[in-house]
């Protein structure tokens, strides 16, 4: 096995020695061009020598600006300019610079102001752009008390950090590398020359993961990703393949600046880096977009199938934006199908817009098709959004003639409004244009439903399937129920005999009889009509009981929404069915049924067709809005409906910034396709889905959420079991594998088999968790001591993770029925008998305590090693969370301590001390264990009560957790105010002032300055600390050694506090 110095020499000799792409290799499909090697300077070894090295380019690409090396203040405004990209976004900003152009300003001694080019987007893997290496990085501690760092390797363009690697031996998980950069993120090691760091890699020899450079509180593990070969799909898993492909120039500069998103959104400004699909999918758009022959016609070069939720909206953006700054392509308009896509793909276009700043953004869209008329024509290379509606609208004019210029058409949610004489007459209105489609689902001829998606815009460009995504963990796959509100007991002995009775008046009972006994579960299916499900009350007030009784499971306890969709058959209109759940919902609102009240809203558009229904439809909108009026306080009325739907939309994605969101929303047709919200796990389908129109419906569901608790996107079917069941197979089969298409039902069933994208039964992952406790059994001696070596702790840790998510997905399988809506004994999991899931697992009376106590030391262990608090290990006792925590017990055994130690009974103290360790360590909640112990040693110490309380014993105790309360306060009271008086700050800074500084204080971060509270603090406490502090050794500090330890010390104690969970609130 390599060690860790080996496979750094190895790779930086591949970096910098490998062999140029020829003309024969850029023939080759799968080939990552290769124009340059990396320049290895082992010379350089600190920062101050990467400041050198900078300054040296700099200058050197500036020598028609300056005609001497930069002096010594010159220069320190560059590295001012620098050290001030606080945030990775902010570097974003700064490389991308002004139209592809970074510069910085400087002001020569000479008196000139000049600007000096730092980073050029034109020269990509070309001209004078320098490419180095360099490894072993000695970083100094930017915070005190942190230790210094030493950075593996590292890539630098035009001599700027921009591609971060840290390197594992074979042996050791790329987690540990990631752990590694996030650790320097939190010690704020990305500053200074490397604020300017993009990408970060995480390698070993045989797994490498990369992402976004982040800030502390936004480091996510999850959003490191695999590279793929662009091919096939696969991952690649290879240190040596990943350099060949990824780390290549020109593809490095590539990732780095053209292949990074700079998301503007308020607030939340982020860096993002795209994933190998999109890339793939960009680089093959683009080239079909430079092979076009503009003055050649009509250009259908061809469409983009990337699964629902795999960020179509971040590859799509990409294209339209590196499109526009093509010489070939004058102008670049992204279409959407619906008015309210144009607004939210504009939102997210404006947002990513790295040209974009305030009310200024080169993306535009069109508020009206005159306006669109004249947007088209204007000279820039802004980007326009607009609808397909409304295009179509403007190229129905009779004296509508398309500008003479060369236009590119990127069509979002391909699979929509794209067929049909309407669509085709766009596409020959421009005669100098190419089309692009981008889909999660295509029509292919297969279908039959419409014009294929080949017909309409060419080949298949890039592909990446649900499948694909699954497997990557992109998106989730599915939790899918099939049921029916008719009882099979029920069909059998009235639905179908009355049926065949009125089909087949002649045939005797016992014919009948024969009949019903062979019918298979399809045949059933058959029978029941669409009459039995359209607008009858007693199956709506069914699929609405079992909404509400199974709401806790499927929502994983609240923590998400839903949407219910509803539809008719027989060309009529659904809204009154629609209407029909909302009011049911109202009426199990006032009933609190199943002791669940929700907050529900329904939407659909309002009826301007003057039909037979139109009254009826808008009524039934009005009293909907009406009661969201009440629910929300909102003002909305059948003139607004428009801003309702956004309310709708924006709660439904619980974006109230007040946190008043919404449970459950009923739809038609809304919100099916294009609409994104993480949020949202489970899907009520009382219709018949199909094809396209299902993978979509389903996928609102499967965006990535928290991987404990959103494990699947969850669907529940409430009609026609069987039929639907097909569907969804034969749907998921083509969609997975285009090669599924003409496969036969059965075929496409087995095509499924193996791919995730189907959750298991209650039975099968209730199997798998009783394996995984079984495992930690053996490994841990029956729950009772963590494994000695390391490797084994690391192991067991998994598999504890593991176990934990599972149970958390169990949770959410509600108990199934029999027909006399009996629970089924050992079917799913019941809120309110929790203790049933313990014995189901195989575990005995009080093992669950133990697993929770050894969970609880398993991340107390985690937490030391990787010096991060408790609270941020990913392990939680699962199973312990709703099992009712006896607080009367804990109280019972604080009442007999304080007794027993007030009457000095040691014996009785001991036994009292052990029990309530081993009730503190089942619990969860690790800071509130901890302080349960600090109260009892308070209390045996004779710190708690104090004196002067006035208790009389016996002493009789209401509510322990008072008293845990009681002593926090005052330990916290108490170590404050030592440290004061050891600092000698007592008039410096009172009790409640240092407590408010410290109360919202994260762990390990530097915010305790942020208003310069703490600098006056230093300053005044080094006015009289030689005579106010208590402790001799502070008397003696030198005044500037004062005030940095006084510094350390400070957030030393907030870490803590904050640490131990303590409550800084009086």
């Amino acid at each position: 096995m390599k060690s860790e110095a080996q496979f750094e020499a190895e790779l930086i000799e591949k970096l910098s020695n490998s062999p140029l792409s020829t003309e024969e290799d850029r023939k080759r499909p799968s080939h990552i061009y290769r124009s340059r090697n990396w320049t290895y300077e082992p010379q350089i070894k600190t920062t101050e020598q990467l400041w050198q090295n900078f300054k040296e380019i700099l200058e050197s690409h500036n020598q028609q600006t300056l005609d001497r090396p930069l002096s010594y203040t010159e220069f320190a405004q560059v590295k001012r300019e620098i050290e001030s990209l606080t945030t990775p976004f902010k570097a974003g900003q700064f490389l991308y610079g002004m139209n592809g152009v970074s510069q910085v300003e400087v002001d020569l001694d000479d008196g000139r102001h000049v600007y000096l080019t730092v980073f050029d987007q034109s020269q990509v893997g070309a001209g004078s752009t320098v490419y180095q290496v360099v490894n072993q990085i000695e970083r100094p501690a930017v915070i005190s008390g942190k230790p210094s760092r030493r950075f593996d390797v590292t890539l630098l363009i035009n001599g700027l950090p921009i591609i971060q690697i840290e390197l594992k031996r074979s042996d050791v998980t790329v987690e540990r590398a990631l752990n590694q950069m996030q650790q320097y993120t939190e010690e704020n090691q990305y500053s200074g020359i490397f604020s300017t760091v993009q990408i970060l890699v995480a390698m070993s020899e045989y797994n490498t993961r990369y992402m976004a450079r982040t800030t502390p509180g936004n480091f996510n593990k999850d959003f490191a990703f695999h590279w793929q070969f662009f091919d096939n799909n696969n991952v690649v898993r290879r240190w040596n393949e990943f350099t060949d492909t990824f780390l290549s120039i020109p593809m490095a500069h590539n990732m780095a600046t053209n292949y990074m998103i700079l998301d503007g959104t308020v607030n939340k400004e982020t860096l993002k880096v795209m994933r190998p699909y999109q890339v793939a999918a960009t680089q093959r758009v683009l080239d079909a977009i430079k092979g076009n022959d503009f003055s050649g016609g009509l250009g259908k070069l061809g469409y983009v199938w990337h699964t629902t939720g795999s960020g179509k909206t971040i590859t799509s953006f990409k294209t339209a934006w590196l499109a526009s700054k093509l010489p070939t392509v004058d102008k670049v308009v992204f279409l959407v199908d619906r008015k309210a896509l144009t607004s939210q793909t504009r939102d997210n276009y404006r947002a990513y817009d790295p040209e974009g700043s305030g009310d200024t953004s080169s993306i535009e869209d069109t508020a009206s098709t005159n306006e669109l008329s004249r947007k088209l024509k204007a000279k820039d290379s802004n980007i326009i959004v607009t609808s397909v509606q409304k295009l179509e609208r403007l190229a129905s004019r009779k004296n509508f003639k398309a500008p003479d210029r060369n236009f590119v058409f990127i069509v979002d949610e391909a699979h929509r409004s794209t067929g049909g004489q309407a669509f085709e007459r766009i596409q020959k209105a421009f005669k100098k244009s190419a089309w692009i489609g981008y889909t999660g689902t295509p029509i292919f001829d297969d279908t039959k439903e419409k014009d294929s998606t080949p017909q309409v815009f060419g080949n298949n460009l890039h592909t990446y399937t649900i499948r694909e995504a699954i497997a990557d963990k992109n998106v989730l796959g599915f939790k899918v129920d099939f049921m029916t509100t008719l009882a099979s007991d029920a069909v059998k002995t009235k639905y179908l005999p009355e049926f065949f009775r009125s089909q087949h008046p002649n045939w005797s009972e016992e014919k009948i009889q024969d009949k019903i006994d062979n019918l298979t579960d399809e045949d059933m299916d058959d029978m029941v009509a669409p009459s039995f499900y359209d607008e009858n009350p007693r199956h709506v007030e069914a699929v609405v009981d079992n909404i509400y009784k199974n709401w806790k499971n499927r929502s994983a306890d609240g923590r998400y929404n839903a949407i219910l969709t509803t539809h008719v058959g027989g060309a009529r209109a659904s809204t009154p069915m629609a209407m029909m759940y909302f009011r049911e919902c109202m009426k199990a609102n006032e009933m609190k049924l199943h002791g669940t009240v929700l907050k529900v809203a329904v939407t659909f558009s309002p009826d301007n067709t003057n039909s037979d229904g139109m009254c009826e439809t808008n009524k039934g909108l009005h009293e909907a809005i009406e009661a969201y009026n009440r629910q929300f306080g909102t003002t909305f009325g059948l003139d607004t409906v428009q801003e309702y739907n956004e309310d709708v939309s924006m709660r439904l994605r619980q974006l109230d910034p007040d946190g008043n969101n919404l449970d459950l929303v009923i739809v038609v047709d809304r919100l099916l396709t294009g609409f994104d919200a993480p949020c949202l796990n489970t899907l009520y389908v009382d219709r018949t889905l199909k094809g396209p129109g299902l993978v979509q419906a389903y996928s609102r569901t499967n965006r990535i959420s928290s991987r404990s608790y959103k494990q699947f996107g969850q669907v529940v079917n409430f009609r026609w079991p069987k039929q639907n069941e097909k569907l969804m197979n034969d749907a998921l089969a083509v969609y997975s594998d285009k090669k599924n298409a003409g496969k036969t039902s059965g075929e496409q069933q087995r095509a499924l088999v193996g791919w995730d994208i189907l959750a298991g039964s209650f039975e099968e992952e209730l199997a798998k968790a009783k394996e995984m406790v079984q495992e930690i059994r053996e490994k841990t001696d029956d729950f009772t001591q963590i494994p000695a070596s390391e490797q084994e702790q690391n192991n067991i840790y998994q598999v504890m993770q593991q176990f934990n998510r599972k149970v958390a997905l169990l949770k959410q399988y509600p108990m199934a029925m029999n027909d006399a809506k009996e629970p089924i004994p050992d079917s799913g999991y019941d809120y309110n008998d929790p203790e049933k899931l313990v014995t189901m697992l195989g575990m005995e009376s009080g093992e669950n305590q133990m697993l929770t106590a050894l969970t609880n030391e398993m991340k107390t262990l985690m937490a030391r090693k990787q010096h991060i608090p408790v609270t941020d290990i990913d392990l939680m006792a699962e199973l312990r969370k709703d099992v009712m925590v006896n607080y009367d017990y804990l109280t019972k055994l604080l009442e007999d301590l304080m007794n027993q130690v007030h009457d000095e009974k040691e014996e009785e103290i001991e036994k009292t001390r052990e029990e309530i360790i081993k009730f503190a360590n089942t619990l969860e909640d690790i800071p509130q264990a901890k302080q349960i112990i600090a109260a009892a040693k308070a209390i045996i110490r004779k710190e708690y009560p104090p004196r002067n309380s006035g208790m009389t014993y016996p002493y009789q105790l209401t509510n322990s957790l008072d008293v845990v309360s009681d002593v926090n306060r005052i330990t916290v009271r108490k170590r404050i105010l030592d440290f004061r008086n050891k600092w000698g700050i007592t008039d410096v800074v009172s009790y409640q002032e240092l407590m408010d500084l410290m109360k919202h204080h994260g762990y390990e971060k530097q915010d305790l300055d942020m208003a310069g509270q703490l600098t006056n603090i230093l300053k005044e406490g080094a006015q009289n600390y030689q005579v106010m502090a208590e402790d001799p050794a502070i008397r003696s500090l030198s005044r500037l050694k004062y005030r940095n330890g006084l510094r350390a010390a400070v957030y030393a104690l907030a870490d803590s506090l904050t640490e131990e969970g303590r409550s800084l609130e009086e």
